[in-house]
């Protein structure tokens, strides 16, 4: 059985563009997999811990100095890696602020970017642990950052990638809308439907 982790990390409610496309895509890829199961998280309700010193001494020793505090922290970090772990698909609702990713978003990626456990060193260098998986990123801006005047300024999209594949998650699609108003960003969101199934029917997810 086919299984889809939902991640939403916009400060916005209703008025949130990248909910609205990532719980578009959800609702696609159920009607693509009626048989696949979904795990939701919403980073801005739920929002993981910032790395500390017990989360550091707790993966990076020494072993000796571990107790609750280390335990604690390990063991949101494992909650969060073991959602990744069971997935197949991962559909991230990530908007942009300011160039980059919400904070609550940097977080789960602080707390899942494991040395040991989503990613490791061998013989030819790092490795991704968590391979065979597909992410979507449902992404929202005000300004297009496909035009060229504002290209250089996307510290978004290849941090995404960039990090995904340092876990091993090498496949990654970005499906991007823009605007200022909302106006803007709902005709946006309708146009943006037809890439999100075109993306579901292109890539069959069931197992």
């Amino acid at each position: 059985m086919t299984h889809l982790l939902h991640i939403d990390s916009s400060a916005r409610g209703e008025g949130s563009a990248s909910r609205r496309l990532s719980a578009e895509y959800v609702q696609a890829w159920k009607t693509h997999n009626p048989h696949g199961t979904v795990t939701y998280r919403d980073l801005a309700v739920d929002t993981p811990n910032f790395v500390t010193p017990g989360w550091i001494t707790g993966v990076f020793g020494p072993a000796d100095a571990a107790n609750a505090d280390t335990q604690a922290a390990l063991e949101g970090s494992e909650r969060l890696i073991r959602e990744i772990e069971a997935a197949d698909v991962l559909v991230l609702g990530v908007p942009m602020y300011n160039f980059g990713v919400p904070a609550t978003f940097k977080a789960w990626i602080d707390q899942v970017v494991m040395a040991g456990r989503t990613f490791a060193f061998g013989e030819n260098g790092p490795e991704g642990l968590l391979k065979g998986k597909k992410a979507i990123v449902l992404r929202a801006s005000g300004s297009d950052f496909d035009n060229p005047a504002f290209a250089p300024m996307d510290f978004h999209a290849p941090y995404i990638r960039g990090v995904l594949s340092w876990i091993g998650i090498t496949d990654v699609e970005i499906i991007a809308v823009n605007g200022f108003t909302p106006e803007q960003l709902d005709a946006a969101v309708r146009e943006a439907g037809n890439a999100i199934a075109a993306s579901v029917d292109a890539a069959p997810l069931a197992a």
